[in-house]
């Protein structure tokens, strides 16, 4: 089974699938915290999606930036995940909409990018939270014994 995180917007959907820990049996604290996962686009006329690493530490971060920021309806959010595959920006209006911008870089590959930019909504981003404290929980920190 699978777990998912999505921001949709005007025309746009962004979503991050996580499959699994990367490696279970890691023993240090960082191997363990890397997640298999995939990422998908849809923008406009483009779509396409890609499999990735993301960390437990990049999922947690995006998630309590954007709830903080969704709090208060204002202000910016910048997240990038640790190997750079995924950028995301997210700048509140006084509208009450938020503007989504960022790229897509599989692997840093210099040569296949995506630059995109759209509208969404606070309801929009609530539901995006609540799909990656749903990855947070099932997916948490592991906190290694050492012996």
């Amino acid at each position: 089974m699978s777990y998912k995180a999505s921001v949709r917007g005007t025309g746009a959907l962004i979503e991050i699938e996580i499959f699994d820990y990367e490696n279970p049996l890691a023993r240090n604290p960082d191997d363990a915290s890397w997640l298999k996962a995939e990422v998908t686009a849809q923008i406009g006329p483009f779509s396409g999606a890609f499999r990735t690493s993301v960390t437990t530490y990049d999922i947690a971060a995006l998630g309590e930036r954007t709830a903080e920021a969704l709090r208060s309806l204002s202000g910016q959010v910048s997240f990038e995940t640790t190997e750079g595959d995924l950028t995301l920006n997210i700048t509140f209006s006084s509208r009450g909409s938020a503007e989504v911008e960022g790229s897509l870089q599989p692997n840093g590959l210099s040569k296949a990018a995506l630059q995109y930019r759209f509208e969404t909504e606070p309801s929009a981003l609530d539901e995006m939270v609540r799909g990656l404290k749903a990855v947070s929980e099932r997916f948490p920190a592991k906190q290694i014994q050492r012996q």
